[in-house]
C-alpha cells in the first residue's frame, strides 16, 4: 500500500500511513473536544490559525524544521516533522503532514518540498492564501518515535487533526500536530 492508498477517514491520517520502522506516532489516541483540552493546550490548538506562528507567539521566539521521515509521491509530500525552538532547540510539536505540491506556484513548492521551513512560515511569506480547518482534538499515547522527537517518556499528549484548504475548499495538507507537554515554565521570557 502506497502513502496516497491511506484512507482519509482514518483519525491519524497521514501519520497512520508511515510505516517507516512499524512506527506510526502513537499507541493510542482519544479524540476529544476543544472544551475538554487543559490550557495552554486549548489555546495552543483550538484555532483556526496555523501552528507555526502560534508556537512563535507562546515561546517568543522563531520555529525552525527538524524532518523525520520524507517522501514524495506523485504532487504529494509526507512527512514528519518537529518544529523545534531556534534559540534553544526546544520541541514545540511533531506532526506529520501530508502537502499537495501541486496547490503551488515552482517557487513557493521548491521551498516546500525542501522542508527546510516550516510549511506555516512558507505560506505567510508567500502570501498563500488557505484557511485553517481543525477537525479533530485528541489525547494521545506516544510511542518511541514520538517520545523521542518531543524528548518526552509518555504520554498523553494533546494535539489536533488540522487541514488547510486554499479559499476554493481544494486540500493544501492534511497535518496531524501534537504538543509536548507545556506550561508556562515553557515560555520564553522577554
Amino acid at each position: 500500500m502506497t502513502m496516497a492508498d491511506s484512507p482519509t477517514s482514518d483519525i491519524l491520517y497521514p501519520l497512520s500511513c508511515f510505516d517507516c520502522d512499524a512506527s506510526k506516532g502513537v499507541t493510542r489516541a482519544k479524540i476529544l473536544e476543544a472544551e475538554e483540552l487543559a490550557e495552554p493546550y486549548r489555546t495552543l490548538l483550538a484555532h483556526d490559525r496555523d501552528m507555526t506562528g502560534t508556537l512563535e507567539t507562546y515561546f517568543k521566539q522563531p520555529m525552525t524544521l527538524r524532518v523525520h521521515v520524507k517522501k514524495i509521491e506523485e504532487d504529494s509530500l509526507y512527512r514528519q516533522v518537529s518544529l523545534l525552538c531556534a534559540e534553544d532547540s526546544r520541541p514545540a510539536e511533531f506532526g506529520a503532514i501530508r502537502i499537495d505540491l501541486s496547490c503551488f506556484d515552482d517557487e513557493t513548492r521548491g521551498l516546500v518540498a525542501a522542508c527546510k521551513v516550516p510549511l506555516g512560515r512558507v505560506l505567510r511569506e508567500h502570501d498563500v492564501a488557505y484557511v485553517s480547518n481543525p477537525s479533530a482534538y485528541l489525547e494521545v499515547d506516544p510511542d518511541e518515535l514520538l517520545c523521542e522527537a518531543l524528548h518526552v517518556t509518555q504520554g498523553p499528549l494533546y494535539g489536533r487533526k488540522n487541514e488547510l484548504t486554499m479559499p476554493d475548499g481544494r486540500a493544501i495538507a492534511q497535518i496531524i500536530e501534537i504538543l509536548p507537554p507545556l506550561s508556562d515554565a515553557n515560555r520564553m521570557h522577554a
